[in-house]
Formats: structure tokens, C-alpha cells, sequence
């Protein structure tokens, strides 16, 4: 296939989707009849795989988003902070990015495992001290349930400790960092900018 990106809408067959993720067609053919991609059929019979519904599919299974595909989804970032100032000046540092990044806000926990069920977020920030259940609480349940545990979580708190980091990382963050969140730690996460060498 090209390697121009490929619109959202576009409509692949099994044997191009398969030489986009290098994989036999037979492979994605199944994973449709199991339900796991969504496809539509011709009238003729045949399946075809929406871009945007592949790229979901990659996200849930954390399978890496071939180049043809990036621009195709927009990254759903979801930030939980009990600090409305904060909430509101990284969504300000963001606006450069909102075509490539999708941003819901919530200020608590429970809020937040609420959301993650409907707004299905790539990637999490959570603050740790936030009242009810705190952002290393919150995580450590996002990575107990199956639906969830593939989402990536950045810990933030404005009181680093060794003891918060080695917490957060034990309850499945990828990983802790002081507030303000520095915008290309979030951004690399977000898969939006090249891992440093030797990063």
C-alpha cells in the first residue's frame, strides 16, 4: 500500500489491512468473524474494514499504529486534577494539538473510571492527591480490569517522592512526574512525537 496517510473514512480490504500490519489477510478475516474489528460488508460479500475502526481496534490491543494510519485517529487524552487552574492551563498548552489530540477534563476519580467507559481514552493523566480516590487508587483499578489495563497512565503530583514514583509505578503507571507535566513527556506518550534517542 502507499504510504500517504489514509483518510478516517476509507474503506480496506482484508488483504490491504494485512499488508499494513504485515499480517496474513486470513488473520484479519478472522478477527472480524470473532467481532473483534468492526467491517462492513459489500453487496457482494465482501468485508470492508473502515480506517478509523482499524485503529481503534490497534489502540484496544496495544498493537503499534502503522505510519499510513497516524493521521487517521485522533489520540483521546483524558485528564483528571482536582485544580480547576491546572485542568484549565494544560487544555491551553494543548490547543496546538487538538487536531491530533482529543481532550476530556473531569476533577475526581470516581468521575474519571466513570468516563473511561464511554469516552475510551488512549492515555490518562492522573494528579495523585485528589479527594474520595486518589490518582494512584484510580489506576491501580484501571489495571485490575481487563476492559481497561491497556490504558496508559502518567502519574502527576506537585509533591514528588520516591515512595509516590515507586507507588504509581507498582499500581501500573507508566510513569510519575512532577506537575506542571512537561508537554513532550505527554506528547511522546501520546505517540505524537518520536521517542528520544536513547530515551
Amino acid at each position: 500500500m502507499p504510504e500517504q496517510n489514509l483518510d478516517a473514512e476509507r474503506l480496506l480490504t482484508s488483504h490491504e489491512v494485512g499488508a499494513l500490519l504485515q499480517v496474513n489477510p486470513s488473520s484479519v478475516k478472522k478477527w472480524v468473524n470473532d467481532g473483534r474489528i468492526a467491517a462492513h460488508r459489500t453487496p457482494g460479500g465482501h468485508r470492508r474494514i473502515r480506517v478509523a475502526d482499524l485503529v481503534d481496534f490497534l489502540h484496544r490491543h496495544a498493537m503499534p499504529i502503522p505510519r499510513p494510519l497516524v493521521g487517521a485517529s485522533k489520540q483521546r487524552l483524558l485528564v483528571v486534577d482536582d485544580d480547576p487552574v491546572a485542568l484549565s492551563t494544560l487544555e491551553r498548552r494543548l490547543k496546538p494539538h487538538l487536531s491530533r489530540v482529543q481532550v476530556a477534563l473531569t476533577q475526581n476519580g470516581i468521575d474519571a473510571l466513570v468516563m473511561v467507559g464511554s469516552f475510551k481514552p488512549d492515555l490518562i493523566v492522573l494528579d495523585v492527591y485528589m479527594p474520595d480516590l486518589d490518582g494512584i487508587e484510580v489506576c491501580r483499578r484501571l489495571k485490575l480490569n481487563t476492559e481497561t489495563r491497556h490504558i496508559g497512565v502518567i502519574v502527576i503530583t506537585a509533591h514528588l517522592t520516591k515512595l509516590i514514583e515507586d507507588d504509581a509505578l507498582a499500581a501500573g503507571a507508566l510513569t510519575c512526574v512532577s506537575k506542571p507535566l512537561d508537554l513532550k513527556v505527554l506528547l511522546t506518550h501520546l505517540g505524537l512525537l518520536q521517542q528520544p534517542l536513547g530515551g
